[in-house]
């Protein structure tokens, strides 16, 4: 580091120390496993829907389990982050307004493919990851216009990688520091209009990330002060939100169980209760519809009458009208037929949504969904979704979910193996064993 130290400067040294002292409490370790096992099957289930062909080694690098080609460990990143995000069914911490592990996972596996690291390496390398990404999550607050995948991210698949090509605390802050001087601003743009060119967001920091690692660990320097200088013209610094090493944010972290943006899972959840509760009724009975919300999720997943998966994937009428009628939300939701159903599109129409500033205050999420049929008038409110640290996916959730998002690219007992050893398998296990063909 050179120039006059600050106090974030100060912080991070602090938190790379902690995030390198074993041994790991038990809780910790699962919930890094879980999150590992979730995101590769969510790229697994993207890996059909993304153009790998111009990244292929021509036989050299690694065949990633349910790709088609061999990648060079970069490119297994950029393709891992990217194919993850294609059903938007991947993890997220409301903390930091978006998903430190999706850039640490794929960082990850990539560095461990390029040194052979084991299991255990990869899990430190995804934690230390994912701590350093939530709390810069929570201290950059992206302006309107930017979104967050790729940027803060990047800081997360740096030190990553960083802790697996070589684990030291110095080295974990060089890499921060190096990712907080080129950080990326994305724009939400390409989500208004469908374009999943969004989705390479990620995938750019990942790959970034491993190349910054490789970079301060043979050396090269970094300034001081980065954290002050990387707010600019598209993050505001929130200087209250930072949070002290000691706190595990890992725990915090939630995996979806609906393939949407986060932001629309509590109108899903409320009307998968309307559903229940009313199986005799058809959602063509349906008169008024009222979907009340914190403003974030307004400001985000604002748009109407989609015509692309990832612009419905955004979309908190579209997710609340295909689950008032069908009563769940998979990735069936997002066929053209399905985003071209006439009844579905009349239901989205007459949704009426509404922020409001008292269902988002401390760092709180909630939704009240309020219904008027011709028999009558119902209500509910949603104040916590499954998947949340207070209410986790169970581990056969997750198994579940894992075999229905690979079962089309993985053959099925490759797919229990690939459960067993990254739910509770050791930690000695090679990367490569668990990962490729």
């Amino acid at each position: 580091m050179t120039g006059l130290t600050s106090f974030f400067d100060d912080e991070l040294h602090d938190l790379s120390r902690w995030v390198t002292i074993p041994p790991v409490d038990e809780a910790v370790e699962k919930a890094t496993r879980r999150l590992l096992l979730d995101t590769f099957a969510c790229a697994v289930g993207g890996f059909s829907r993304t153009p790998l062909g111009l990244l292929s080694s021509d036989g050299a690098g690694f065949r990633i389990l349910g790709t088609d080609y061999s990648l060079g460990a970069s490119e297994t990143a950029y393709a891992l982050a990217l194919a993850a995000c294609a059903d938007e069914a991947c993890e997220g911490l409301a903390f930091a307004h978006g998903r430190p592990g999706l850039h640490s996972v794929a960082a990850g596996i990539g560095a461990a493919l390029r040194t052979d690291a084991n299991l255990g390496d990869l899990l430190d390398g995804i934690r230390a990851g994912f701590e350093f990404s939530g709390r810069m999550g929570a201290l950059f607050r992206a302006k309107p216009g930017i979104h967050v995948d790729g940027s803060w991210g990047l800081v997360g698949a740096a030190v990553t990688a960083s802790r697996i090509y070589s684990g030291t605390s110095d080295h974990i802050v060089a890499a921060a520091t190096a990712a907080l001087c080129q950080m990326p601003a994305g724009l939400y743009l390409p989500v208004t209009q469908g374009s999943d060119i969004r989705n390479t967001y990620s995938g750019h920091a990942a790959a970034t990330g491993m190349l910054l690692a490789a970079s301060t660990a043979m050396g090269m320097t970094v300034p001081s002060g980065a954290v002050e200088a990387a707010a600019g013209y598209a993050f505001a610094l929130d200087e209250i939100a930072w949070t002290p090493s000691g706190r595990h944010l890992i725990l915090e972290g939630y995996l979806k169980p609906y393939p949407s943006v986060r932001h629309t899972h509590y109108g899903i959840q409320a009307a998968r209760s309307w559903h229940q509760d009313h199986s005799g009724i058809s959602a063509e009975n349906i008169e008024t519809c009222l979907l009340e919300i914190y403003p974030e999720a307004v400001t985000y997943c604002g748009n109407r009458a989609p015509t692309t998966p990832i612009m419905a994937q955004f979309s908190l009428t579209y997710t609340l009208a295909h689950t008032l009628i069908h009563g769940d939300l998979t990735p069936a939701a997002y066929s053209a037929d399905a985003l071209a159903n006439p009844e579905k599109q009349a239901l989205e129409a007459l949704i009426e949504i509404k922020p409001v500033k008292a269902l988002g205050l401390n760092g709180t999420r909630s939704a009240q969904l309020s219904i008027t049929t011709k028999e009558k008038a119902w209500s509910t409110r949603v104040n916590r979704v499954p998947g949340d640290a207070s209410e986790p996916l169970s581990d056969d959730f997750l198994a579940n979910k894992v075999r229905v998002f690979c079962s089309e690219r993985i053959e099925t007992q490759r797919i229990e193996r690939l459960i067993g050893q990254l739910m509770t398998g050791s930690k000695q296990t090679p990367v490569r064993e668990i990962f490729t063909v």
